[in-house]
């Protein structure tokens, strides 16, 4: 992940990989055995695991990740939006002199929201195993009331696109409120719930496939982390054999969101003159308003 977020299409600092690898494998041996917690899954999607890989299914989660794609696309340029109305306003100075009102104008937005659907509240981590099986709100962690204020519930195809859109508003005031946080898991979420959305639409299309290779289409749109991205999705939802149809969606998502860079800090390398999407001293621009962090 380290190596590829830097950089606008997949691992461009490549020198390094293996010593990243051994870096990160250390630091999972001293974190887990300190804290200790095992390695294991925390998503359970599917009481029957994807037991094979069949060949469709990676051509299936090429199309859903391009639909991840597009979901991605409008949601960026909203975002840019929403950034462009807080600096319209002035709260988005370098001093924070208005750090308290933008703080306030986003919560406003996150509150409304959340008190409305509860499946969008939090960072969502824990959330997608809720939304990804459509349990009741009942079983929604760290909300209460669980219910909300109108008792909504993910039982419909409708309400399921209700949670992914609402999510993704969420995460955009969240940023433009100056909050800590990130994409990453609020994008699983999200893409979660549009996968299960699919399912309505599609009867015998597999929980499974659908809410990992909408994540991670998403996600990989707007944080060009194509392999890291599969791989946590795989290993946290226990469906290794998952990995080449969200591989699929993941790489699709990224060659067709390859001209809409959107984290500011995410450059292509210096030394390389030729590459898919980029040209020397020539690539595209990143709208101005858009946070460095993921």
């Amino acid at each position: 992940f380290a190596l590829e977020v830097a950089s606008r299409f997949g691992i461009e600092y490549f020198e390094h990989l293996t010593e990243a690898i051994f870096a990160g494998e250390i630091c999972v041996v001293v974190f887990r055995t300190c804290a200790g917690l095992p390695l294991g899954q925390i998503w359970k999607i599917s009481s029957t695991p994807i037991s094979q890989t069949e060949p469709y299914m990676i051509l299936l989660g090429g199309g859903i990740g391009l639909l991840g794609a597009g979901v991605a696309f409008l949601w960026a340029n909203f975002h840019w939006r929403l950034m462009d109305f807080f600096r319209v306003l002035g709260l988005l100075d370098d001093e924070n002199t208005y750090a308290v009102p933008r703080i306030l104008l986003g919560a406003c937005g996150v509150v409304v929201i959340s008190m409305l659907v509860p499946q969008t509240m939090f960072w969502g981590e824990w959330e997608v195993g809720a939304i990804a099986t459509l349990a009741p709100a009942s079983e929604l962690p760290h909300v209460w009331p669980t219910a909300g204020l109108i008792g909504f519930e993910m039982d419909s195809c409708r309400n399921c696109i209700i949670v992914g859109v609402c999510k993704l508003l969420v995460i955009s005031f969240t940023v433009a409120g100056g909050y800590r946080g990130g994409y990453i898991f609020p994008f699983f979420a999200a893409g979660a719930a549009f996968g299960r959305a699919l399912c309505f639409v599609f009867p015998t299309l597999s929980p499974v496939i659908a809410c990992l290779c909408f994540a991670a289409g998403i996600n990989v749109a707007i944080t060009r982390t194509a392999l890291a991205t599969s791989l946590i999705l795989a290993f946290l939802a226990g469906e290794q054999f998952a990995l080449p149809a969200v591989l699929a969606a993941s790489v699709v998502s990224l060659f067709a969101t390859g001209y809409v860079p959107f984290i500011k800090s995410q450059l292509a390398r210096s030394d390389i003159d030729f590459s898919l999407y980029y040209r020397k001293n020539r690539q595209p621009k990143v709208h101005g308003s858009v946070p460095t962090a993921v």
